[in-house]
Formats: structure tokens, sequence, C-alpha cells
């Protein structure tokens, strides 16, 4: 018998901790991955697509979901090359942490998912609320 420990709305996210799990010695499934990429409107009203283990796995599997929200294996990817050294916090030159969006780039958000259902990447531009600079 297997039990969903998690959903994840964006299915190439549940195949990389699926992946980490088969990497611990659990084995793991992806459901409902095929409706997310093709309809994914319905995906959401379905709750995503669900990755499952075999329930004497589920309380590993839990710890292993844990430390990848945690963000724990990002310094793996780190060490060999695989990304750009984590930037704890994003910091003005002026010292603040407070960036506003601008409503051109929000209205594009918009536009872009009305048109085409497409998303859009998270990382945005923005000015600093403090001194007005952009934000690199």
């Amino acid at each position: 018998m297997t039990v969903t420990i998690e959903r994840f709305l964006d299915p190439w996210e549940a195949h990389v901790v699926k992946a980490r799990l088969i990497a611990e010695g659990i084995d793991a499934s992806v459901s409902n991955d095929q409706l997310s990429m093709a309809d994914w409107p319905m995906a959401f009203a379905l709750g995503g697509a669900a990755l499952q283990v075999p329930d004497e796995d589920a309380a590993r599997a839990r710890d292993v979901l844990a430390a990848y929200h945690r963000g724990d294996f990002e310094q793996d990817l780190v060490d060999e090359g695989y990304m750009p050294p984590i930037v704890p916090d994003e910091t003005c030159a002026c010292g603040t942490h407070q960036f506003q969006i601008p409503w051109n780039e929000r209205a594009r958000v918009l536009l872009m998912f009305l048109l085409g259902g497409a998303t859009y990447p998270t990382r945005t531009s923005g000015r600093c609320i403090a001194c007005g600079r952009l934000r690199a």
C-alpha cells in the first residue's frame, strides 16, 4: 500500500523530490504528473502531482522531504558545481530588504497568464522601497 506524502503543483519539482527519495533508498512514485503537464488548471483543481511512497517508508520519506524544504540539499549542488553559491538574502546597497515590484511587471505577468496560461519566472525585478535603486 502506498501513501501520498505531499502534493506539488509543479510536476517537475515532484520528480526532483522523487529522485532524491530514490537516492536515499526509498521507492517513490509520482501520480497525476501527466495531468499537471497537459491541463494545468484542472491539475490545480485536483491538487497537483502526488508524491507517493510505501507505508513502511513514509516516516523516512517525510524526513527527507523536510530536509528538502529546509534547503539542506542545495549546498550539495553548489559543491558539485551545478549551481552558483546560495545567497541567503537579497539586500539593497542601502541595507534594506524590501523591494517593490513595478506595476508594469505585474501587468505583464497577468497578461502572459491570461493569454497563454503560461507561468512566469518567480525572479522579477524591483525597486528598493527605501532608496529607489533597481534590484540587480
